[in-house]
């Protein structure tokens, strides 16, 4: 099953990790234009991000200058669904965007000439379907509301714990709801259950309004993985600033490792919550190295991991068609 698959990339992962530093995430508030962009200067790249814990590397770099210190300009653009970074991307109003692997996937197959980069994160406990009142088991969401992103994480995670139980999407009754908006929406009796993530999960589940988390992440290890996205013009004009964007990652994951505390307090001041509110989360969230991804990403990632994925957004029908997973990945950048 495509579960045992997926499993790999957390044994690698697991390993490689006693090898190199990464664990943990920061950030900062990015300023906003008046589209809800970042203010940018003429030769910043223009990244898309959300607030998402397992993109706050960029932040922390950010936010103490490893940017700068790498001489290159990164303006950041914050997101609050999906749907919304993958369309700034396709229009050309960013040059790279932190997505899902599942999004990447369905960019090729589309047609957009981009290449996966590097490996963010892999979530645990920081995306989860939660439940109300009545629902206890994945069995029991036949004939609920149950309301979730198309295209994003959200719907593989919803489908592999449907599948498992020998259901499907035409056994529940889809809601179609940005991340920012499930919680709410369970909390005021409006869907029996909803899939979301970090920090929209903690919130729901602090409210003492009988939320449980149904399933995490943590249950298909490998499944939820995000990666950094790059219009490949953009790789062949500026190869060396790409470097020196994954290079100040690297920086920020190393220094998060080491400092932990202020590491989080940032991260979650920049997802608008309360770091205290916020440990399982973090806790919950694998950041990649760039020595992890060389590894990972010329092995299991692209020889078992992504197959897997590719086979699993076909069945739910992301993917029209095959995508050659192999051909989506560019390790150039990465350093050696």
């Amino acid at each position: 099953m495509t579960r045992r698959i997926l499993r790999s990339l957390a044994v690698t992962a697991a390993a490689t990790a006693a090898l190199a530093l990464g664990l943990a995430g920061c950030t900062a508030q990015p300023a906003a234009d008046s589209e809800g962009g970042a203010a940018q200067s003429a030769d910043a790249i223009r990244m898309g991000t959300q607030p998402w814990l397992g993109y706050g590397q960029w932040y922390v770099a950010e936010d103490q200058g490893f940017f700068t210190d790498r001489n290159v300009k990164v303006a950041l653009s914050s997101f609050n669904a999906d749907a919304d970074v993958n369309a700034a991307l396709a229009a050309n109003r960013l040059d790279m965007a932190n997505v899902g692997a599942q999004a990447a996937l369905q960019f090729i197959e589309q047609g957009l000439d981009v290449s996966i980069v590097l490996m963010l994160d892999s979530a645990t406990e920081a995306d989860a379907i939660l439940s109300g009142a009545g629902v206890t088991d994945v069995t029991d969401l036949a004939g609920k509301k149950v309301a979730f992103e198309r295209g994003a994480t959200s719907e593989i995670l919803l489908a592999e714990a449907l599948d498992e139980a020998g259901m499907s999407f035409d056994d529940v009754e889809v809601v179609e709801a940005s991340a920012d908006k499930v919680a709410p929406m369970l909390l005021a009796g409006r869907v029996d259950a909803g899939v979301t993530y970090e920090p929209y999960i903690s919130e729901a589940l602090g409210a003492e309004k009988g939320v449980e988390a149904l399933v995490t992440a943590g249950e298909y290890p490998g499944l939820i993985t995000d990666v950094l996205v790059v219009r490949n013009d953009v790789l062949d004009a500026r190869p060396g600033d790409v470097e020196e964007v994954l290079g100040a990652w690297d920086d920020a994951v190393a220094f998060t490792a080491k400092n932990t505390d202020e590491g989080r307090a940032i991260i979650a001041a920049g997802v608008g919550s309360d770091v205290a509110d916020l440990e399982t989360a973090f806790d919950g969230v694998h950041y990649y190295t760039l020595a992890e991804n060389r590894e990972l990403l010329t092995g299991a990632y692209l020889n078992e991991t992504l197959p897997a994925l590719v086979a699993v957004a076909e069945r739910i029908g992301l993917l029209s068609a095959p995508v050659d997973a192999q051909s989506v990945i560019r390790t150039e950048f990465l350093g050696e």
